[in-house]
């Protein structure tokens, strides 16, 4: 398909790409589901934090505060 998977923590802001896998989130991948995060949907970087550790994604037209480590765990298409 000529896809590149990436985490969805690599994203730079104003970037966006379609999820392609939720791994073991800490968080719980069923919070992250009921938040709009499922396979096949668009996502967006909305704002990337001070180092990385909290980054603002935009899913479903919501914005959503994810840490690091739960992004990291997120595998998105670009």
């Amino acid at each position: 398909k000529g896809e590149i998977c990436v985490k969805l923590s690599d994203l730079k802001e104003n970037e966006a790409a379609v999820i392609s896998a939720l791994g073991d989130v800490p968080s719980g991948r069923i919070r992250l589901r009921d938040l709009g995060f499922c396979e096949g949907e668009t996502v967006a970087c909305l704002f990337v934090g001070a180092f990385r550790e909290i980054s603002v994604y935009e899913v479903k037209d919501t914005a959503v505060a994810l840490r690091k480590g739960d992004a990291e765990r997120i595998e998105v298409a670009l």
